[in-house]
């Protein structure tokens, strides 16, 4: 077959053409540092990619679930520690007004602290968390209980504004939710309100009824042992927050490390391509000279 000029010259301009975008490629791996820029790159690593990104995605929202969610048990934990330790505290004070050796005015005296510490119960029982009342059950815009206040300011009882129960979910992996709240109904309301167990023992303790403050003693008790318990259970919703994050936290770097295996661009071969491809352009276009010597450029133009 008779090879003609013009055979010679649209053989060259594609080489040269060809040459060109390889030039441009490899220049665009090296200024995105990514060898997937396009799908024709490499279409089976660009659909791994893709699916890698949108776990990677899902992964940076469980741990910001979790994050939120530790913020949640976090704070339960600090009011309901508060707490308890406001009833370790009342049942001394009912032990000390329950001695034979107290009298009237110093049983009052000790009626006002109980009186203080339904204030602050009643406090604890308002926390919120980013706005959202904890306590408060599936209703955390609302505030959840109410002060019920006698004509002369005292405090004679508290009554929930609402139902203050319901879970409160995060969603910290696929398939699998955990609860970070704990309803106000499970702390304070129940068999051993406790409101109501201190409105007694203060009440008690003013009207000097010895066997009315030794009968609170039990009912303090309770309450604090029921604490500690709801306590524990925050704690273990706490640990296995913290368990699930972790391991999150070493399936990210791995799908990262595949992720980057599969992008990443090798600078050093990037560079060296890069080199070789223009010396190929420059020798293709050396060699054009030599097919058509007049004016190849112009002929290419």
């Amino acid at each position: 077959m008779r090879v003609t000029t013009n055979m010679a010259v649209d053989t060259l301009v594609t080489n040269i053409d060809r040459s060109f975008e390889r030039i441009v490629r490899f220049q665009t791996e090296l200024s995105s540092g990514t060898r997937l820029n396009k799908l024709s790159d490499d279409p089976a690593a660009i659909e791994r990619s893709l699916g890698l990104r949108g776990e990677l995605r899902n992964i940076e929202q469980f741990k910001k679930n979790i994050d939120d969610g530790t913020g949640w048990l976090e704070l339960h934990e600090i009011t309901l520690a508060d707490l308890e330790g406001l009833f370790i505290e009342a049942r001394g004070l009912a032990v000390q007004g329950a001695s034979d050796t107290v009298n009237v005015s110093q049983r009052r005296a000790i009626g006002e602290q109980i009186d203080q510490f339904v204030e602050h119960a009643f406090s604890l029982s308002q926390s919120r968390f980013r706005n959202r009342f904890i306590y408060a059950g599936t209703r955390t815009s609302e505030i959840p209980y109410r002060l019920q206040k006698a004509e002369d300011g005292a405090t004679t009882g508290v009554e929930p504004t609402g139902p203050n129960d319901g879970r409160i979910e995060r969603q910290v992996g696929e398939g699998t939710t955990m609860q970070v709240n704990v309803p106000g109904s499970e702390v304070f309301e129940g068999e051993n309100n406790a409101f109501d167990v201190l409105l007694r023992l203060r009440d008690a303790l003013n009207a000097n009824e010895v066997e009315g403050i030794r009968a609170s003693l039990d009912e303090v008790e309770q309450v604090r042992e029921h604490i500690s318990t709801v306590r524990g259970v925050i704690g273990a919703r706490t640990n296995r927050m913290e368990i699930t994050r972790n391991v999150l936290d070493r399936v990210e770097v791995e799908m990262t490390s595949i992720l980057s295996a599969d992008e990443d661009v090798d600078l050093t071969a990037a560079i060296v391509n890069l080199r070789q491809e223009q010396d190929i352009f420059q020798a293709a276009l050396a060699t054009g000279n030599t097919i058509v010597p007049q004016s190849l450029m112009d002929f290419i133009g």
